[in-house]
């Protein structure tokens, strides 16, 4: 009976000269503090809208953060929330949860979209693959050293 292996490999690739812009990004969406959320029936985009503005209100940078809705819908999901002093990543995170979206951070932008059928079991990283190998005897045993 061969061997099966389950393999998974994570790459962390990082400038030599500090954190890459994506880096960068998750920082700052994590120094990022909204003082009040409170949503009744919200559509999507527009509680988007709400958190752009208020990121680029409490950014001391006051540049905010790119946020991108990839899917457009005829009727958007509607949100009740209430949220006190979170994080902007935290408040994205509980919005994204409640319509059932993911949200990735990139290079220059936070991203937005529904998850594949595929994707559901990766929501939290995306990029993250995983391979099954099976392996034939002698290939296991050169790999455990027993001759």
């Amino acid at each position: 009976m061969p061997l099966t292996l389950l393999c998974v490999a994570t790459f962390i690739l990082s400038g030599k000269n500090g954190p890459n812009g994506r880096d960068q990004l998750v920082l700052k969406m994590k120094t990022i503090i909204i003082p009040k959320i409170e949503f009744k029936e919200v559509p999507l985009p527009e509680a988007l809208n709400f958190l752009r503005a208020e990121a680029r209100k409490h950014d001391p940078q006051k540049a905010g953060v790119n946020i991108v809705l990839l899917t457009r819908e005829e009727s958007p999901p509607k949100i009740t929330l209430k949220l006190n002093n979170l994080s902007l990543s935290s408040s994205l995170g509980f919005i994204t949860e409640l319509t059932g979206y993911v949200y990735e951070v990139r290079q220059e932008a936070v991203v937005i979209s529904k998850p594949s059928p595929q994707g559901k079991k990766q929501a939290f990283n995306p990029h993250l693959q995983t391979e099954i190998y099976e392996l034939n005897e002698g290939l296991k045993n050169r790999l455990l050293r027993n001759p």
